[in-house]
């Protein structure tokens, strides 16, 4: 099994929350629903994919009521199947919050952007001896200067999140080193940049836009191969700590009715 498992940034940060949800998602198989806010989010995503694609041919954006028609038609597709839905959530409300996303995008961000290259580009490569694998929202080509010599074409790595709060500066880190590994063995070229365009779901909806101010540095591959390792090295000697016990992921996981370690802590429930 161990050799067989291909990781991910969404899989290792599961892991690493708590390793018992990621054995019930990863290795039993258990399904657990969406959350409304993960929905929003694939929806939004796949909205700008649509911009996006087109604009590699056109050179234009999309009017904005196409982008919302495919926000709407993935929020159906991913709702069909039921979803997990909190007490002080309303569903009409937080699909209703994303199209105020996908329209911040369509005017802050959108625009920015005027030469994507790679749009949901997907990679796989090994590190370690782990293969790993990740999809690129986009890739945009920028005049880059290396500071010796004339300018270069080169890539910019965006990743598009959406977010009820107001993200940190080092969040993703993680994923952004990935997908620049990756993406230089898609096209054989050191980025740019990575940037992290942020949709923020606040009452008045906000954008904020974070370069991590360069290609991603050899030391911070080094601190990725070694978060990689520990990673496997651990799934393959069958160590799932359960984590979300002390960081307090438990009280969201779809998984806590029937986790040994949640019950044992909990056994009134």
């Amino acid at each position: 099994m161990a050799q067989e498992t291909i990781l991910s940034a969404s899989s290792v940060t599961t892991f690493l929350r708590c390793g018992q949800q990621w054995y019930f998602a990863y290795v039993a198989g258990v399904k657990s629903p969406p959350s409304l806010r993960a929905i929003r989010g694939i929806a939004a995503h796949a909205a700008v994919e649509v911009d996006m694609r087109q604009k590699m041919v056109t050179g234009v954006d999309l009017p904005v009521e196409d982008m919302v028609d495919a926000y709407d038609t993935s929020w159906n597709e991913e709702t069909v199947d039921g979803y997990a839905v909190t007490e002080d959530e309303n569903p009409g409300i937080v699909k209703d919050k994303g199209v105020e996303l996908v329209r911040l995008y369509h005017k802050e961000v959108a625009p920015k952007i005027q030469f994507p290259t790679l749009v949901e580009e997907p990679v796989q490569f090994s590190i370690n001896g782990q293969p790993y694998s990740g999809q690129i929202d986009l890739g945009e080509m920028v005049e880059f200067d290396p500071g010796w010599g004339p300018p270069e074409r080169r890539l910019v790595i965006r990743d598009t999140k959406t977010t009820g709060r107001t993200p940190a500066d080092g969040q993703y880190l993680l994923n952004m080193t990935g997908y620049a590994i990756g993406q230089r063995q898609v096209t054989g070229m050191i980025e740019a940049d990575t940037v992290l365009d942020y949709l923020v779901a606040l009452k008045e909806p906000k954008y904020k836009e974070i370069r991590m101010g360069g290609p991603v540095t050899d030391a911070q591959i080094r601190q990725f191969a070694g978060i990689i390792g520990s990673v496997s090295g651990a799934i393959k000697a069958g160590r799932f700590v359960p984590n979300g016990i002390i960081n307090g992921s438990c009280s969201w996981c779809g998984y806590k009715d029937f986790c040994p370690a949640y019950l044992k802590q909990n056994p009134l429930e």
